[in-house]
């Protein structure tokens, strides 16, 4: 039986060495890493929202959320968010475990390394 860990880390590698092979593969990396902070910061909610409003502009974004939706089988932001809190927090914790894959794989597979700048963020 597979553990919660090992999906999620199947799930990332899997995204993450497609991402390599992109051409934007760095700054997709620096999503993996900048996603959980913003999170802790300001909630999945908004965390979300924002980078659907980046989406629009930067295709990126939108395949980031794509591959966490994937890792965490929340097939559509727009109604995947659960409005009870409970079930908030737990995919928010879900999410964040998820994440910690997605920054180890960045780091392994596209050589990308945390940084303290955050661009417009």
């Amino acid at each position: 039986m597979k553990s919660v860990a090992h999906s999620y880390a199947a799930a990332a590698l899997s995204c993450v060495e497609k991402a390599g092979a992109r051409p934007k593969a760095e700054e997709y990396g620096r999503l993996c890493h900048i996603f959980p902070s913003m999170v802790l910061v300001n909630g999945l909610r908004l965390t979300v929202a924002y980078f659907r409003s980046k989406a629009a502009k930067e295709k990126i974004y939108e395949i980031f959320l794509r591959d966490l939706g994937l890792a965490l089988e929340v097939p559509d932001w727009n109604t995947g968010i659960p409005e009870s809190m409970a079930d908030y927090r737990e995919l928010t914790g879900r999410a964040l475990k998820a994440c910690v894959w997605f920054k180890r794989y960045a780091e392994a597979v596209l050589r990308i390394e945390q940084t303290h700048e955050h661009g417009d963020f």
